[in-house]
């Protein structure tokens, strides 16, 4: 079997986006390839085809026959499950920690998760199927855009080797930059000019989460990052249901 330095040689620059796929997507790689992504800028390219792969199934649920309430649904879980549910798990974590449980899921973190979907819920539903595409790839791509600003902003992240997160190296200063400029013309692209509203809270959320870090554990934590990015998703998808 190759090692992750024969992964290295074959696929060059595009080797962070291999480490980045395994790490924040449910796909699966015949070799480990390392700790953490290398380039936070594939983990905020990866929110495309995510998205994507969410709409397409809510489209062929719809095309056979399914209600478009359902169709809406099954494409949100798709979401989640092509992203290896790395936020709602990453944001369970948080809010155990914050509850100050380390181990067993606390009532306070099962509230949060059942809150956060039905309101997820409710806004893909009240969207109307011409606009899932947009909506669906705007939400992967902020949510892990959110992310990515919080490590830009904040000390790196040691996440425990084998896990699955948005944990990645922070990224420089222009990649920041391009990212962020990245993200603002698909918001807006997707849902007009409140899609900087979107952005805006997101961005506002990752700030307030790494100081809440810094204050209550010292550093950042997977939890941290994965909160950050539910947040950006939750805004997009109620940007849009405005």
């Amino acid at each position: 079997m190759p090692s992750r330095d024969d992964w290295q040689r074959r696929l060059g620059p595009l080797y962070g986006g291999a480490v980045a796929l395994t790490r924040s997507t449910a796909w699966r790689w015949p070799a480990e390839l390392g700790d953490a992504p290398r380039g936070a800028g594939w983990l905020i390219a990866l929110g495309v085809p995510i998205g994507a792969a969410a709409w397409l199934v809510a489209r062929l649920a719809r095309a056979a026959g399914l209600p478009t309430s359902i169709a809406a649904l099954l494409g949100l879980a798709m979401l989640s499950l092509a992203a290896a549910a790395v936020v709602e798990r990453g944001l369970a974590e948080q809010i155990d920690r914050w509850d100050g449980r380390d181990r067993e899921p606390g009532v306070s973190a099962v509230l949060v998760l059942v809150f956060t979907t039905l309101v997820r819920a409710a806004a893909i539903t009240a969207l109307p199927p011409d606009r899932w595409l947009g909506a669906l790839i705007a939400t992967a791509v902020v949510g892990r855009w959110a992310a990515m600003l919080l490590q830009a902003i904040g000390d790196p992240v040691d996440d425990l080797p084998g896990t699955r997160s948005l944990v990645a190296a922070p990224a420089p200063v222009r990649l920041v930059i391009a990212a962020s400029l990245g993200a603002v013309a698909l918001a807006v692209l997707a849902l007009g000019k409140m899609g900087i509203v979107a952005l805006a809270v997101a961005a506002i959320a990752a700030l307030g989460l790494g100081l809440a870090a810094e204050r209550r554990q010292r550093a950042l934590t997977a939890g941290a990052i994965a909160t950050a990015a539910a947040i950006g998703e939750l805004a997009v998808l109620l940007v849009a249901a405005v």
